[in-house]
């Protein structure tokens, strides 16, 4: 019988050790805890997002993703894919989204100058599920896709109905 503190015992240990290791390093899953009120209700502060790696040709309308920005990564969900069409218009001489929902104060719809954007072929148009507070590309414009690396695994569908209490949205 092989002891425990032999070199093949010790070998085996070593060897499992590094197995176990290295399945937890390589795997492609990954825990994030969301901070913030930008995804509410679909995601709630402290809420902890599985997330796994995507590429730019997998991303998709409507996947929540993970976006690398300078001030550190954020959580948003694609609203417009490249050589989709962006409403705009200007108002007192500053351009705005049309996705906005919030109206605009103080002007006159005849008055109103429009265009549409196209997003770009490499990049997407994310929002966040809580218009009223979430900083997305209604105020950074477009994000590239290299800067989207990962996507959150569990894809809750955003419901505008349930966050008022009306209702599933889903039945017709």
């Amino acid at each position: 019988m092989i002891g425990l503190h032999t070199p093949v015992a010790t070998a085996i240990k070593v060897a499992v050790t590094c197995a176990i290791s290295g399945a937890i390093c390589i795997q492609p899953y990954r825990a994030m805890m969301f901070d913030g009120k930008s995804m509410e209700p679909t995601y709630q502060s402290g809420s902890i997002l599985l997330t796994e790696p995507v590429s730019p040709a997998e991303l998709e309308d409507g996947m929540v993703v993970i976006i690398n920005m300078d001030s550190g990564p954020i959580v948003k969900r694609i609203a417009l894919m490249p050589g989709e069409k962006l409403l705009q218009t200007n108002a007192g001489g500053q351009w705005y989204d049309m996705i906005t929902i919030k109206p605009l104060k103080n002007t006159s719809m005849r008055k109103m100058k429009w265009r549409e954007k196209i997003i770009p072929n490499d990049a997407v148009y994310v929002l966040g599920d809580n218009a009223s507070v979430s900083e997305d590309s209604r105020a950074f414009g477009t994000v590239q896709m290299s800067q989207i690396t990962r996507k959150v695994v569990d894809q809750r569908p955003y419901d505008p109905f349930a966050q008022h209490g009306w209702g599933d949205s889903s039945i017709p």
